[in-house]
C-alpha cells in the first residue's frame, strides 16, 4: 500500500457534502470556512471532470485537493480520469465508493484491476470506502460487496477510508474503538459525520450519538496522522442560502478544531 505522507492539511470538505453546487461555490466556501483542502467527488460534480478547470480553482482559492473520489459504479473510464486529476492536481488517495448490492460490473472491475493500478500508481494510496451496514469480522460478505472490513484490508490489499456513520453502534464501538491501534496503518481518512437515534446518517459531528470526542482522542493518542474529511447531508435550501451554508460548515471546523486540534 502507497504510504501517505505526513500533512499539514488534516480537515478537508467532502464535495459529496455540496452536490449539485457548482464547485467554484464549494472552493470558496470551504476556503471561508477554514478547511485545509478539498475531497473531490467527481461523480457528484460533473465539473470535476474538467482537470483544467479544477486546476484554476485550487491556485485561485489556494485551497488543494488531497483525495479524488470515485463512483460506487466504478469503470476503467472514471478511473482513468481520477489518474488523471492526480497527476496535474499532486494527488496521493483515491477514495472508491463500494459497488451497491450485486453491482457485478463495478465490483468486478475493482477486483480484477485494483492491483494493476496500485503496481502502476505506486504513490497512490487507492482507498475503499465501507458502505453502510458493513462490519469489521464476522458478518458473511456477499460475493459481490465489500462489506467486511478486514476483507477490504487484507484480501485485496486497499487502504480503509472509513466512514463511521455507515456502521452500525456496536461495531464501531466494540470493535473500531477497542481495536483502533491495529487498524490506524490502513486507514487513509475518515469520514466526520454523526448518526442519530433513529439510524440517520451523515448528521453534523455532535448531533447525534456516535462516539465522535473519543474516536478523535484515540486517533490522535495513537498518532493518526493522515486525514479526515466532512461528509453530511445538507438540506437543498440550505444549500441555496449561502449564509445559512457558511454557518453549517464553521460549525463543523469548530468542532474538530475543539476535539482534535487543541486537544
Amino acid at each position: 500500500m502507497a504510504k501517505i505522507e505526513n500533512t499539514k492539511e488534516k480537515f478537508l470538505l467532502s464535495t459529496d457534502s455540496l452536490a449539485w453546487v457548482g464547485l467554484d461555490l464549494v472552493f470558496e466556501s470551504a476556503k471561508k470556512a477554514g478547511f485545509d483542502g478539498i475531497d473531490l467527488a467527481i461523480w457528484k460534480n460533473f465539473d470535476a471532470w474538467n482537470t483544467s478547470y479544477v486546476k484554476k480553482l485550487v491556485d485561485k482559492h489556494e485551497l488543494p485537493v488531497k483525495v479524488i473520489q470515485t463512483s460506487a459504479s466504478l469503470n476503467k473510464k472514471e478511473m482513468e480520469k481520477a489518474l488523471d486529476l492526480c497527476e496535474v492536481l499532486n494527488v496521493d488517495t483515491i477514495a472508491i465508493n463500494s459497488p451497491k448490492f450485486f453491482d457485478y460490473r463495478a465490483f468486478n472491475f475493482i477486483k480484477d484491476n485494483i492491483s494493476s493500478y496500485k503496481k502502476a500508481n505506486k504513490d497512490i494510496s487507492f482507498s475503499i470506502i465501507n458502505p453502510i451496514d458493513s462490519s469489521f469480522f464476522a458478518v458473511p460478505i456477499p460475493k459481490y460487496r465489500f462489506s467486511n472490513i478486514v476483507e477490504i484490508i487484507k484480501k485485496h490489499g486497499c487502504n480503509l477510508w472509513l466512514d463511521i456513520a455507515w456502521l452500525d453502534e456496536d461495531s464501531f464501538e466494540d470493535d473500531f474503538l477497542r481495536k483502533i491501534e491495529d487498524f490506524i496503518p490502513y486507514i487513509s481518512s475518515v469520514y466526520l459525520s454523526d448518526k442519530n437515534k433513529q439510524g440517520k446518517p451523515h448528521i453534523l459531528p455532535g448531533d447525534g450519538t456516535l462516539k465522535i470526542p473519543t474516536l478523535l482522542k484515540k486517533l490522535k493518542k495513537n498518532k493518526y496522522w493522515r486525514y479526515f474529511s466532512l461528509k453530511i447531508d445538507i438540506e437543498k435550501s440550505d444549500l441555496a442560502d449561502g449564509d445559512k451554508l457558511d454557518l453549517i460548515l464553521k460549525k463543523t471546523t469548530k468542532y474538530f478544531e475543539e476535539n482534535y486540534i487543541d486537544l
